[in-house]
């Protein structure tokens, strides 16, 4: 432990060992606050009104002032959050949760940070980290990232998708084991996907979405895509099916763009080329 973290760990004693006494203890937080804040020792003034919270949390001034020291730390703290997203975007989620750790000794109340760093607690229970290169890795920090950000949705999706087409028998157990754990989380948005035996479910949702088309459910068929989408944003099949959906509403603009985006990931494409080309025929028609 660095000296800084001894000395604010030795001062946070001191505050904690205060908490009894009343409103003539709270009167002597405020003071310690003030007095903290003046010369800059923010982290220690967050402590001491954060203990006032917890002996009254009806007071008011050191819910401004915790978020007053927040903004003066700013410059100190942006970096560290900056490092830590980009450890959660690469699936180091070890990393991360130790970054997580030094913002919290600096801002014990960061109301993000505190959160996301329970939930990669729980994560790390499974995997460390997810870098190897390969689909399953990828979609793992997708899960993942989508757990901390709280869209169950596309946690579950991603994480069954994963465990179907996982071929890595060493983390097959680890990854069902994660699978469970967000099963249980959330067990009502669990019960809404429903699989079918011999599809994965990017084929299944990709299935549905066609079917949608057939039937003319063009919205329908564009809730499909967008939860393929999520998953796998350069799935081209998704982005060539949600522009024909938008195309038979009559929202060419959307439709051209899903489709140009099919030709930045395949430039070859003759049947968004031919789409493109009808729709451009289409408009200039129409300012005829």
């Amino acid at each position: 432990m660095s000296n800084k973290r001894i000395i604010v760990a030795v001062a946070i004693l001191v505050i904690t060992s205060s908490v009894f006494g009343g409103e003539e203890n709270i009167k002597s937080l405020y003071d310690a606050a003030i007095k903290y804040f003046s010369s800059g020792k923010y982290t220690l003034a967050i402590h001491c009104w954060q203990r006032i919270l917890e002996i009254d949390s009806s007071q008011i001034p050191p819910k401004k002032m915790i978020e007053f020291a927040r903004q003066k730390m700013k410059s100190e703290i942006a970096p560290l959050e900056k490092t830590f997203n980009g450890f959660v975007e690469n699936g180091q989620w070890k990393r991360a949760a130790e970054i997580a750790q030094k913002i919290l000794d600096m801002d014990p109340t960061h109301p993000k940070i505190k959160r996301s760093k329970e939930k990669i607690e729980k994560i790390l229970k499974f995997f460390s980290s997810a870098k190897k290169a390969g689909k399953v890795s990828r979609f793992l920090k997708i899960a993942v990232k989508a757990y901390i950000e709280d869209k169950p949705g596309i946690v579950l999706d991603t994480m069954i998708y994963a465990k179907q087409i996982n071929t890595d028998s060493k983390v097959d157990s680890q990854i069902s084991g994660l699978l469970s754990f967000f099963e249980g989380l959330y067990p009502e948005e669990r019960g809404k996907i429903k699989l079918i035996a011999g599809m994965n479910l990017i084929s299944q949702l990709l299935q549905s979405a066609l079917d949608s088309i057939y039937k003319a459910d063009y919205t329908g068929a564009i809730v499909s895509c967008d939860r393929v989408l999520a998953i796998d944003p350069k799935n081209v099949m998704a982005l060539m099916r949600k522009g024909s959906a938008y195309y038979a509403l009559k929202k060419f603009s959307q439709a051209k763009k899903n489709w140009k985006m099919v030709l930045k990931i395949d430039p070859k494409n003759r049947d968004v080329k031919k789409f493109l080309r009808s729709l451009e025929k289409y408009e200039s028609r129409r300012k005829k």
